[in-house]
């Protein structure tokens, strides 16, 4: 059987390289836009942080969807379903170096804040006394369970959404080898539908999460909801999984690569 590291390290470095590069080209577009407002006169220590601000969109939102891309090709890679390894180990290592990549996207924007803050500090905190007093009354363990909480919510829609994602895209190749043509299409577009709402839904769920955990930290009160609504979510990840192997297994034909 194939070697889960090596298989893990050959899905991970093409998306990785990917990554890195928009990133890259974040921090281009961050000091253009920058050296841009220094030109008209109009920079400051903050001048930075705010054109990251603006532009950390790019590797986010972008990143994502690339990944998501990748993890479609890699389900139905002819060239990958040759290797000696089980539909479902290749389906679990699959998202894991996606989410992996993801996650060093994250870390990279966190890493890039903590410098422009640091660079514009004084102008950042100028003017914001309310503010410094309000986080200041913020215990430790409140502003850790936050940004844990926040972090396994993240992980948890991201991998949903891939999961869902990779159903439907199952479903919809499925379908083809029982459906005549006009039916698939009927098919195709109930499932853009679902796919659509199940979108909307998802990113409901995410901003709801998100301010629940942001008022229980202001309310220094508990999160236990938060872990109902997350292990809900783990079990729709694993039902989904074990759907898509199915699938993946008896009716995905691989394409050529």
């Amino acid at each position: 059987m194939t070697n889960s590291w090596s298989l893990f390290k050959a899905l991970s470095w093409p998306r990785f390289k990917q990554m890195n590069l928009l990133v890259g080209v974040e921090i281009i577009a961050v000091l253009v836009t920058s050296l841009w407002t220094a030109i008209k006169g109009n920079f400051s220590g903050a001048t930075l942080f705010y054109n990251l601000s603006a532009w950390m969109i790019l590797p986010l939102a972008v990143g994502f969807i690339l990944l998501a891309v990748a993890n479609e090709k890699t389900f139905r890679s002819g060239t990958f379903q040759l290797l000696p390894v089980s539909d479902r180990k290749m389906y679990t290592i699959n998202l894991v170096a996606s989410l992996a990549n993801i996650i060093y996207v994250w870390l990279l924007q966190v890493v890039l804040m903590a410098i422009t803050i640091g660079i514009g500090w004084q102008d950042l905190m100028g003017g914001l006394t309310t503010t410094s007093i309000l986080f200041s009354q913020f215990s430790a363990s409140g502003v850790t369970k936050f940004v844990l909480g926040t972090l396994l919510v993240l992980v948890l829609v991201t991998l949903l959404i891939w999961s869902t994602i990779a159903t439907c895209h199952f479903i919809t190749n499925a379908a083809k080898g029982f459906l005549p043509k006009f039916r698939q299409q009927f098919v195709n577009v109930i499932i853009t539908v679902v796919v659509i709402y199940v979108a909307f839904r998802l990113a409901s769920l995410l901003m709801n999460m998100i301010s629940y955990l942001s008022s229980q930290l202001v309310n220094q009160g508990q999160v236990d909801s938060l872990w109902v609504g997350s292990l809900i979510m783990l079990i729709v990840i694993l039902v989904e999984g074990a759907i898509n192997v199915f699938m993946q297994h008896k009716w995905v034909e691989p394409t050529l690569n």
